[in-house]
């Protein structure tokens, strides 16, 4: 299938970075996060989850908005977003 961007949902790697804190964007326990994940580890799980994606580089997440890490923006198909996270949390807990 090809990428929709009119149906891609942006995660950043805030999300799935064990040393923030909730208040700083981690989105799911530290037992599903990783240290200092990079886009191209994120973009392995969305492979791994069969997720069409882009690499956005030089975006700023907003509550860290000095740091332009950039951002993995991943096609939706019939999943939400909290499920999205998880599903690549695991993924990245279990290929570090």
């Amino acid at each position: 299938m090809a990428y929709d961007e009119d149906n891609a949902i942006v995660l950043w790697p805030e999300y799935f970075d064990k040393s923030r804190s909730r208040s700083e964007g981690r989105r799911l326990p530290k037992s599903l996060c990783v240290d200092s994940p990079s886009l191209d580890i994120i973009a392995k799980g969305a492979i791994l989850l069969d997720l069409d994606y882009r690499i956005i580089e030089k975006k700023a997440y907003p509550g860290n908005w000095i740091n332009r890490g950039g951002c993995v923006r991943v096609e939706r198909r019939k999943m939400k977003k909290t499920a999205i996270i998880s599903a690549i949390g695991k993924i990245l807990v279990s290929n570090s």
